[in-house]
């Protein structure tokens, strides 16, 4: 049983700024988050095709994941979370699903352990804004994408975390990353970058 002083702790961490408390992992499972943005139209804006390779940046319990996972039935998708124990819950809702190619490592995003050129997509859904090191974070997930590669960044509402399309513009400067285009979302945004590294 979690005690007094470890629940508050989870509060501050879940109403503050920083890492969301996997304890509260089931609340990122909340049916209603469909509203303001579903699998669906992620996976729409992530361009996929049967062989993608796919990274997932603090995927949380696997909101996206399995719909992400089902649209690459023959690519990977490889979920990446600072948390262990958030990785667990995504791996055991996975496997539940059906889904075996996905791969769970778990480091910060500041400093991706991937070869470079190693994926076609990447995403992150109101992750970046937790990240110590936001623009690090940006070049690492470049770098590891291959020439042209596309980042699909998600900032959404009633997230203390949250980015301005503004702020993220500014952090992919000298990353590797440019604009590409990006879509109003209630209260946030859908930005897609693609990354300009030639190799």
């Amino acid at each position: 049983m979690i005690n007094v002083a470890r629940w508050k702790d989870v509060w501050h961490r879940f109403s503050g700024q920083g890492t969301y408390p996997h304890e509260l992992a089931a609340m990122l499972l909340f049916p209603l988050r469909r509203f303001v943005l579903s699998p669906e139209k992620l996976i729409r804006h992530l361009h996929l095709n049967h062989a993608s390779r796919v990274l997932e940046v603090g995927p949380g319990p696997g909101f996206f994941s399995i719909d992400v996972a089902r649209a690459v039935p023959q690519g990977r998708l490889e979920l990446v979370d600072i948390q262990l124990e958030m990785l667990q819950k995504a791996r055991r809702r996975l496997r539940r699903s059906g889904a075996r190619n996905t791969g769970y490592t778990q480091t910060t995003a500041v400093r991706l352990p991937f070869r470079s050129g190693a994926f076609d997509v990447a995403f992150l859904v109101a992750v970046l804004g937790e990240v110590p090191d936001p623009r690090a974070c940006l070049a690492s997930i470049a770098d590891v994408l291959q020439p042209g590669g596309l980042l699909v960044v998600a900032e959404l509402q009633g997230d203390p975390d949250a980015l301005t399309e503004e702020q993220l513009r500014t952090l992919t400067q000298g990353t590797g990353l440019e604009f590409s285009d990006s879509e109003r979302l209630a209260g946030g945004f859908l930005a897609s970058l693609r990354s300009t590294i030639h190799r």
